[in-house]
């Protein structure tokens, strides 16, 4: 597990724009717009970023709904769902689903990135290519193939810090999927999830669900495990069956309806620009989608 300040530092030495006020560390993600360096860090309504810092606004969570303004959507499962997490508290499908993967399925945690760099770029490529013809990707497959260089050195980057987790789940010593997650004080994040297609049948991902989430039950300091946002129906429904629930958490934003807007002005902006130019920034944004 990660302190904030370990968590701060990392996202120092990967170029972001970190500065501490009011007893909180913030990061300026746009010019003149800050949020908490550790994005789901909860603060009171009066604490800041410097002025210098935040001559366009401010945002964070809050502990109480009538301290927000608005709300940041999530698939969460908390300290009380997670309690006592096993075989029995899931649906009686996804109890069948669990024992055939583990059967089939060997998990165990990556420490050679090395060694595993080829198969997770071409996991990468099979689900973007899935989700390109379904629903969309987040990160179009061109990523993993035209821009193979600066992908693996992120993936370098990201895998060298320290208290980040990556599982594997292997079919007959293949690996068939692999997920990314770390913690910092007591918040579990659930990064990334990606599966090859070509090993649906062997359910790798239920696998991988299933054996992190009973070692963060057996963590007394895990309190909370956030799961990206909800997304559509069949990733929902998925994660719903190892007991996330879609959770609107209160959120204060100086400009809560300005920034709506400039978010979804931007997202169609990107839409447009997918693919093309530099690959994301080293650290990708938490959504848990495998995208």
């Amino acid at each position: 597990m990660l302190t904030e300040a370990q968590y701060v530092e990392q996202q120092r030495s990967l170029g972001r724009r970190i500065h501490e006020h009011d007893g909180a560390w913030w990061e300026t993600v746009y010019p003149g717009y800050c949020k908490p360096a550790f994005i789901y860090k909860v603060l009171p309504r009066g604490v800041r970023p410097a002025w210098r810092h935040r001559w366009f606004g401010y945002g964070h969570l809050v502990a109480q709904p009538e301290q927000g303004n608005r709300t940041l959507p999530m698939m969460s499962l908390d300290r009380a769902r997670l309690e006592g997490f096993g075989l029995p508290k899931l649906p009686s499908k996804k109890r069948n689903n669990v024992r055939r993967a583990l059967e089939k399925c060997a998990v165990a945690p990556l420490t050679d990135i090395e060694k595993h760099l080829e198969r997770i770029r071409l996991i990468n490529v099979s689900q973007a290519l899935r989700h390109e013809e379904n629903v969309g990707a987040q990160i179009p497959a061109r990523r993993y193939m035209e821009e193979a260089d600066s992908w693996r050195a992120q993936i370098r980057s990201s895998f060298a810090l320290a208290g980040r987790e990556w599982w594997g789940a292997f079919v007959e010593g293949e690996l068939a999927a692999y997920l990314r997650t770390y913690q910092v004080d007591g918040v579990r994040v659930i990064q990334h999830a990606k599966v090859d297609a070509d090993y649906y049948k062997f359910y790798p991902m239920d696998a991988l669900y299933f054996t992190v989430l009973a070692a963060a039950a057996a963590d007394s300091d895990c309190r909370l495990i956030l799961n990206g946002r909800p997304m559509h129906p069949s990733l929902n429904h998925f994660k719903e069956q190892f007991l996330f629930a879609a959770v609107a958490f209160p959120y204060y934003s100086t400009h809560a309806g300005l920034m709506e807007l400039g978010k979804r002005l931007r997202a169609r902006w990107r839409g447009g620009q997918t693919g093309h130019g530099a690959g994301p920034r080293n650290e990708e944004p938490h959504n848990g989608s495998g995208a």
